[in-house]
This record gives C-alpha cells, structure tokens and sequence, in this order.
C-alpha cells in the first residue's frame, strides 16, 4: 500500500542518472522506498510523501571457482513471518538464518517449513529429481526473485523438464542437484548439503549436467541482453 512516487519514465531517468555517476561497466543498482516522514507509529500515516533512496555498487558475481565446483550449504527450520512474498527492509529474521551458514562456512541456508522446501535465505532453491527440475510454486512463503522468474522461462523456451510443484524435504535431501538462484549468485550449484554431498554415485558433489546446461543458457541470456 505504498504510494508509487514516479511513473516509470522518471524511475528511469533517477536509475541512469545513478549508473552514469559511477565507474563500474557491471553495477548493481538498489532501490529503497519508505513511506515517508512522519512522527513514529504502527499506524500507516496519510498524506505524506515517500522518501526514495537509490545506491550503486559494483555487481559481484560468482567467481569461476564456485561455478565449476560449487558452494556448501546448510538447512534449518524457516522461522520468518507469513508474508514472505512482500519485498521489504524487514529482514531480521534472514540475516539471522544467512549467519547460521556464514559460521559453518558455508554459501546459504536453506529452509523448511512444516516438511516442504520454500526457499535460501537470500535466493531460490530449486532441485534436480526424478530426471526434472523441481521448482518450489510462488506464494506468502517466498520471495520471488527475478532470476527465479528468467530461469523458468529458459528452461521453458530451450526444453529444460521442470515442474512447479511443492518439494518436500525428502526430495531435497535425495535430490541429484540443487540450485540456488539470485540476481547476485545467478545460477550457482550446491554440491554439499548440511556436510553431505549432493547427488548420487560418481557424480555426488559436483555440479549436475542439469546445473551446466542451465548455467550456459543463463550467461547466454545475460550476453544477449547486454548486448541489446
């Protein structure tokens, strides 16, 4: 119920403006918008103006190594709010659960609600099983991401099998692959999964042929999109 303060071609315009006052050729641009200045209270104040702030930062993406061999991670309990979905400043509770991982080690923490995978701490999950890729659906439980919503669309458009459909833990922890995705991990392969590899046989602990196909169609899509 926020107030939208520009319409799209001034959004554009600040966005530039901030891309054009920075050296980096790869930026990442954040946005924050607050409902604006008012005295302190739980009530929604009216009639005021929103206050935007929007920074650049040089984008970091996953160094080759972690491509090529993948990153740890751990699972725990999801102890957020039900509203998961609204894309907020609000996130104690994921700096609590991204800390769990950061002690151990490792990239992310992966997280389980009433025996079902909803998503990491700061990405989306998703998993390799039974010969197809298991996307957990949109819903309060999650925050869906832009990556999350690319990935789905490649894997559509280049005959990927995927399915959205609720993953349980059991299917996570069996699972031959598992995928995190986000705007500054991109597509990146969990090959460890609390100390255990992931996967099966020989290929246990190493990125999936699932993982690499995807993978080279996402920097396809980046490289196209630069280029547009």
């Amino acid at each position: 119920e926020l107030t939208n303060p520009h319409d799209d071609e001034r959004w554009g315009a600040i966005i530039r403006k901030v891309i054009a006052a920075n050296p980096w050729e790869d930026q990442a641009v954040y946005l924050q918008v607050t409902r604006g200045v008012a005295p302190r209270d739980h009530a929604y104040p009216r009639g005021i103006r929103p206050t935007v702030f929007v920074s650049s930062s040089p984008l970091s993406t996953p160094p080759e190594k972690l491509v090529t061999q993948g990153v740890a991670a751990i699972t725990h309990a999801d102890f957020r709010w039900l509203r998961c979905d609204i894309k907020s400043v609000s996130l104690l509770a994921n700096c609590m659960l991204k800390e769990l991982a950061v002690r151990q080690g490792c990239a992310e923490t992966i997280l389980i609600r009433d025996g079902l995978l909803t998503e990491g701490s700061s990405s989306n999950v998703m998993v390799v099983s039974g010969g197809s890729v298991l996307v957990p659906p949109k819903s309060h439980l999650m925050l869906p991401g832009i990556t999350y919503d690319v990935v789905l669309e490649l894997m559509e458009a280049s005959g990927v099998s995927h399915k959205v459909c609720a993953v349980s833990e059991q299917q996570l922890r069996g699972a031959n692959e598992i995928w995190l995705t986000s705007s500054s991990k991109e597509v990146l392969a969990v090959t460890t999964l609390d100390g255990k590899p992931v996967g099966h046989g020989d290929a246990a602990g190493r990125p999936g042929p699932f993982f690499r196909r995807v993978h080279a169609l996402y920097q396809e899509y980046k490289t196209n999109v630069m280029r547009a």
